[in-house]
């Protein structure tokens, strides 16, 4: 049985909804450039007393700093309204490990700085995680620093599966491409958290006090945003804003639209 194919919208004002759950890249940013359409958007939803919670695979920066750069594009934005991967990434590692562990990290500065404010050590031999991140310095000692804690028993931890980023001139590498290649490297099957996973998009509805059929997801990657939602029993909505849309993917989101 064939998934039906998805529903091309005008406007999303043709859905109703009490809550809206987005990606940040490729739907309300490209780089430092709003997306047209998305800053009029969420303040129109802002005023009408539309929630909304901005859930992200990008680890780079603290809630905290992307509420900042959502409020410079000028949408009213909280810490509390924003869920990044990092933040599931360190919930995890606060279930599975003990403080005083050693941690070996690929990421950001602000990532390793949340890391070592849980208690764990920030090391490049004995480590009992790898935790990967988007890391523009990414290299190849970087990567066999990596492959040689995990094949020391290290877990490759992936705070995201996205091969890739859209930015204002095109796109980037993303976050997956570098676990992808030190779990190819050293054998081992990476566990990624995030999205597609639903827990950042149930954690998103919990902080809102929303139900899955009152919200909506906004997002430009099927195998990231479109399948987190599915999983949480969300609408999905896929952007044509950001990475052109797989033709090939088994993920169907529920809608289309082209801008907000």
């Amino acid at each position: 049985m064939t998934a039906p194919l998805p529903q091309r919208l005008a406007s999303i004002d043709e859905l109703s909804f009490a809550a809206v759950l987005s990606d940040l890249d490729g739907v309300v940013y490209r780089g430092e450039e709003a997306v047209p359409g998305a800053v009029a958007r969420f303040n129109r939803w802002q005023t009408t007393g539309i929630l909304y919670c901005f859930v992200t695979n990008n680890a780079e920066k603290s809630a905290e700093a992307f509420a900042d750069k959502i409020r410079g594009l000028g949408i009213d934005c909280s810490p509390e309204q924003v869920i990044t991967s990092g933040d599931v990434a360190l919930q995890y590692l606060q279930d599975h490990f003990t403080p005083g562990d050693g941690i070996y990290v690929i990421g950001s500065q602000s990532l390793k700085d949340r890391v070592r404010d849980l208690g764990y050590r920030l090391v490049d031999t004995g480590a009992a995680a790898v935790l990967v991140a988007l890391d523009r310095n990414f290299d190849y000692a970087m990567m066999t620093t990596a492959l040689r804690n995990i094949l020391g028993g290290a877990r490759l931890i992936g705070t995201n599966p996205d091969l890739i980023r859209p930015l204002a001139g095109g796109f980037e590498p993303g976050a997956g491409a570098i676990t992808h290649s030190i779990a190819v490297s050293s054998g081992v099957t990476p566990i990624f958290l995030g999205k597609p996973e639903p827990e950042i998009i149930q954690a998103a509805m919990g902080r809102m006090g929303i139900a899955a059929g009152s919200a909506i997801m906004l997002g430009d990657k099927l195998d990231t945003d479109i399948l987190a939602s599915q999983r949480a029993g969300v609408r999905s909505v896929f952007m044509e804003t950001g990475v052109p849309q797989d033709r090939t993917s088994i993920v169907k989101p529920d809608y289309i639209l082209a801008r907000l």
